[in-house]
């Protein structure tokens, strides 16, 4: 999947992003602090929620992709409640209907979606739920179906409690998957749970993953799993790190946060498919200036055709990043405007000057336009 161009707008607190467009590789969302940069990915990111079922108080939206050769225009809007409501999809209460959808397909409309009325080629449904989008209910269908596995491939890059856990159930799921493919589309998984699945199947991904991680990390001398038995009597895998002239090997709980996350994004980006969109805010959060380096030219030369969407204000990421993948952002009260660099005037003469006159722009300083 490829998003081409966004536009949306959160009627509750009044943001709006117009026409936002995406590099089909990387973009890079760069401004003040403050601008709507992880906003944006938070729409993204609901998008994607949104075709699985979720509803959103108030939220309006129109994207443009391509998804296995064909251009999708999806475009819909909730109704809006004048409450703060947290969304919980598992309540009814908290359930928002949608008042219009349309989807269409190289120019030709196959879903639309108004009121009451809900035509799926031109053909009257019988009624719906009212609160999932066309691409929940009707994911079955062939012609829905690549959209739904599309935006099931969106990955938003947070460390979370899950992205570190390992379930003690995993090795049952090792005897039915055992290639590297099979391992790949298993985005349920955590990282580190993917990991040790390669690792059990003796598959090269996991030297390749460790071997990334030992450059960065000249110290570690090997990282595996060792299995641990829990208050109740499950056994779960724990990964661990042995460091040179070290005897004692570390356990997951020690490991520093800055190796654990660059770990974690060496195997999303060593295991992301061919059609995966990936984002990542602040990517420089919590590294150190050894795992940068290392990190953002693995983005820049993945081993997949994927997609990536992030935030950044580290100089060197800015800098290392072309810039016709530079989206320059800034903000009107509730307004999100994009600039490309072009349009700036950056990096006209030299690359290497790109962020610094990025710097000295009066919509990267004020965040606002001139």
């Amino acid at each position: 999947m490829k998003f081409k161009s966004i536009s949306a707008t959160d009627k509750i607190s009044g943001w709006n992003v117009e026409n936002i467009r995406f590099n089909p590789m990387l973009t890079l969302l760069v401004g003040a602090s403050g601008v709507g940069k992880t906003r944006i990915l938070n729409f993204i990111n609901g998008f994607c929620l949104i075709a699985k079922g979720f509803s959103y108080n108030g939220i309006k939206w129109k994207i443009e992709f391509e998804q296995e050769g064909r251009d999708y225009i999806w475009e819909g809007e909730f109704e809006l409640r004048n409450e703060f409501t947290m969304t919980v999809p598992e309540l009814k209460e908290n359930r928002f209907v949608l008042v219009r959808e349309q989807i269409t397909e190289n120019g030709q409309i196959i879903v639309s979606r108004s009121g009451g009325s809900f035509t799926f080629h031109g053909k009257e449904l019988v009624k719906l739920d009212n609160t999932k989008s066309a691409v929940e209910l009707l994911k079955e269908e062939p012609i829905i179906k690549p959209i739904y596995m599309g935006f099931s491939r969106c990955f938003y890059w947070i460390i979370t409690d899950n992205s570190l856990k390992v379930s003690p159930f995993i090795d049952k799921t090792q005897q039915r998957f055992v290639t590297s493919s099979q391992i790949k589309a298993l985005g349920h998984l955590s990282p580190l749970e993917r990991l040790f699945l390669l690792r059990e199947n003796k598959l090269k991904e996991f030297d390749l993953i460790c071997q990334k991680f030992k450059d960065i990390f000249p110290n570690v001398e090997d990282v595996d799993y060792t299995l641990a038995r829990t208050f109740n009597n499950l056994i779960v895998p724990i990964l661990r790190i042995k460091e040179k002239n070290v005897s004692v090997w570390i356990n997951q709980s020690d490991i520093s946060a800055g190796m654990m996350r660059t770990l974690l994004q060496i195997i999303t980006l060593v295991l992301a498919n061919d059609g995966d969109v990936i984002m990542i805010d602040e990517f420089e959060n919590g590294l150190g200036v050894n795992c940068i380096n290392e990190l953002a030219d693995l983005i820049m030369e993945p081993e997949a055709d994927i997609q990536v969407v992030m935030t950044s204000h580290h100089p060197y990421i800015i800098n290392a990043i072309p810039v016709k993948d530079w989206k320059i952002l800034t903000r009107n009260g509730s307004d999100v405007h994009v600039h490309t660099a072009e349009e700036l005037h950056i990096g006209e003469h030299s690359k290497h000057e790109a962020f610094m006159q990025l710097l000295q722009t009066p919509e990267y300083r004020t965040g606002q336009n001139r």
